[in-house]
């Protein structure tokens, strides 16, 4: 029997992330003791997806395609799918909160209080499972308890788009390693959105009652854009960037460059971003000091 193509997207994946484990962990001895949160999350999400690949990699090798496959490895996928959403959420607020100067003591205790309901999230997607009444045939269906936990992940991406936000419209603040970070993230969202709203069409499916975003037994290109190959960007994105930046004892003596930073990618983008707000407010605000004082004339 021949190598499938879903399976060969699962041996693809398992040497991506076999190859970004080992990274992480050279990344988690590179930075040392509290500075190797974000390389710890990826770690942890190196293994459920090793672990998840290799499970649904046993599953369409042994079973015939389109048929209910054994339940508990197709469920584990399943699971395995949906929480490894966890550890990247993690991985990014931990970036964010390795900012100190644009972040503020507020924004990192939002970043913090952010872990709670991604663990909640984790709790009712483990617990949540997959729907016992749809084990007898390929089409697996989520429960309300796993609808909850994807909702949840929403909600966070929301509030990790705010506070990228809010960081990065403090850039004057940062220096050369903060603006790395910053704009490694802000590239990373596009995909990471990708990402979620696979999420969130898996678990809502029944509502449109379509089966192309199932993680079993939907299709497996859709699956492969919108989730296999996000990930794979991301991970590499925040991978990249965790070598470039310096260890522990170079970041502290190393000095500021000021032209350096004004040349980053993040850098003119914030420029853009001020001249637009200045653009379209000050028309605005004058036009307001006008119609007011008309007002107060008459």
């Amino acid at each position: 029997m021949g190598i499938r193509y879903p399976a060969v997207v699962n041996i693809i994946t398992l040497i991506f992330f076999f190859v970004y484990f080992w990274i992480a962990a050279y990344l988690c001895y590179r930075h040392g003791l509290g500075h190797n949160t974000p390389w710890i999350c990826i770690i942890v999400l190196c293994l459920c997806r090793l672990t998840q690949v290799s499970l649904d990699l046993a599953a369409t090798q042994l079973f015939p395609p389109f048929s209910a496959a054994n339940t508990s490895l197709e469920s584990g996928v399943a699971i395995l799918t949906e929480m490894g959403l966890t550890p990247l959420f993690m991985a990014t607020t931990s970036m964010l909160n390795t900012t100190s100067r644009p972040k503020g003591r507020r924004m990192q205790w939002i970043l913090l209080i952010l872990h709670v309901p991604l663990i909640v999230s984790f709790i009712l997607i483990v617990a949540g499972g997959i729907d016992p009444d749809s084990r007898d045939t390929p089409t697996f269906a989520s429960t309300e308890a796993t609808k909850a936990g994807i909702a949840l992940y929403c909600a966070c991406f929301v509030v990790l788009i705010w506070a990228t936000a809010v960081i990065s419209s403090r850039l004057y603040l940062a220096d050369s390693f903060e603006v790395k970070i910053l704009t490694t993230v802000v590239l990373s969202l596009p995909f990471f959105l990708v990402d979620v709203v696979y999420m969130m069409c898996f678990a809502f499916e029944s509502l449109w009652g379509s089966q192309t975003f199932n993680v079993i037994s939907g299709d497996v290109t859709t699956q492969l854009c919108m989730q296999v190959i996000m990930e794979y960007i991301i991970v590499a994105l925040y991978l990249a960037m965790g070598l470039e930046l310096p260890n522990k004892v170079e970041r502290a003596v190393e000095e500021v460059d000021p032209e350096q930073l004004t040349a980053t990618f993040l850098w003119k983008l914030y420029e853009v971003g001020s001249s637009v707000v200045a653009f379209v407010i000050m028309p605005a605000l004058q036009f307001a000091h006008w119609l007011l004082g008309r007002i107060l004339r008459s």
